[in-house]
């Protein structure tokens, strides 16, 4: 028996060794570490899942806002997660500093010392990701069961609601798959997270159920579309505010999978922000401002000046709230001199070469 390697030998041997190495390249991750990052981010995701199906059970707030199609989206969403989490792991290398495994690494020392700073920003993260997530999940699959019934039922809901809902949807998708996927090789991984009170506070203010809360100290005179007498006012209105919220979605498109609240995850120069800092927060505004023209009109015309402060009261109360946000993001954004560059480039932060 001839022992000579002919060239198709030698062809096959390079080939599986090059197929080798690049398997090797796209999952680096070695079985313990995989396991351990699995059994890290399952915990927490079924320990979250199980706080939310009892707030869903048992508070009727939550009954109000997660529709039952909604959060059966989450349950589908945790059941494609734990499929999918062991090959997603596999692509890490082993001294990646995972944020799950950082988490219980922070809480199992916590009696003997302070965690570190790395286990710190995990320790946030997850916060932000266990309140976030779950909320833009059930309003996703809800939305987009809407827009799906009305698409079957032509003229069950006007044109202007049908295309808000459709430039809801699309902010709504970016930020869920944004706080869902964080990896090295997306360039999206979460740097640091908001560090004070004051930028959790006016965050959090803005979502439910803190919102609801707030609503009941400083009312809610915004509306999703203006109602007014007058088409003309009507129709202009909603056209400007279907304007504001396409810049708004605009804005959730240029972030991509870098979208997220309270987080820092690499700044963002396209799109919006190429013009000012804070195009989301802007729009939204403004379109609760525009909204509420048509009441604020109604009220000069009545002569009604005391639901006219309130109203403009409570408007103005939400933009503050909004600012604050701006101000405590940007606090925490300039720690990172990728942010402090940009800040010179972009000297805006709510209205071109105004303010």
């Amino acid at each position: 028996m001839s022992s000579v390697l002919t060239r198709s030998d030698l062809t096959r041997t390079n080939s599986g060794s090059i197929g080798g190495n690049s398997l090797r390249a796209a999952f680096p991750a070695s079985a313990g570490a995989v396991v351990r990052n699995y059994i890290s981010a399952a915990s927490l995701l079924v320990l979250g899942f199980a706080f939310y199906a009892a707030l869903f059970a048992f508070v009727p707030f939550y009954q109000e806002r997660l529709s039952p199609i909604g959060f059966a989206g989450i349950e589908v969403v945790l059941i494609a997660y734990l499929l999918i989490l062991p090959f997603f792991y596999a692509t890490f290398p082993d001294d990646y500093p995972v944020k799950c495994r950082q988490f219980w690494r922070a809480l199992a020392h916590l009696r003997s010392r302070w965690p570190t700073e790395e286990e710190a920003v995990a320790l946030r993260a997850v916060a932000v990701k266990a309140f976030f997530m779950p909320l833009m999940i059930a309003w996703l699959v809800s939305g987009s069961a809407s827009i799906g019934l009305a698409m079957l039922n032509p003229g069950s809901v006007g044109l202007y609601e049908m295309m808000l809902g459709v430039v809801i949807l699309i902010d709504l998708f970016f930020f869920t798959v944004a706080y869902g996927i964080e990896h090295p090789k997306l360039h999206n991984e979460i740097r640091s997270v908001e560090p004070t009170l004051l930028g959790w506070v006016s965050a959090l203010a803005c979502y439910p159920p803190f919102q609801m809360m707030l609503v009941g100290v400083i009312g809610w005179h915004a509306l999703e579309y203006p109602n007014s007498t007058d088409p003309t006012l009507q129709a202009s209105a909603g056209m400007i505010m279907l304007a504001l919220m396409s810049v708004y979605a605009w804005a959730s498109v240029a972030l991509g999978l870098k979208a997220s609240n309270l987080t820092n995850r690499g700044t963002v120069s396209r799109g919006p922000y190429a013009y000012i800092r804070h195009p989301a927060y802007v729009c939204k505004n403004l379109f609760w401002w525009v909204s509420a023209i048509p009441l604020l009109a109604g009220c000069v015309q009545a002569g009604d000046w005391q639901l006219f402060g309130l109203a403009f009261f409570s408007l103005s109360a939400w933009s503050a709230i909004y600012t604050v946000r701006a101000l405590t993001e940007e606090r925490h954004l300039l720690a990172d001199s990728e942010y402090v560059d940009y800040c010179e480039r972009v000297k805006w932060r709510f209205l071109p070469r105004v303010f």
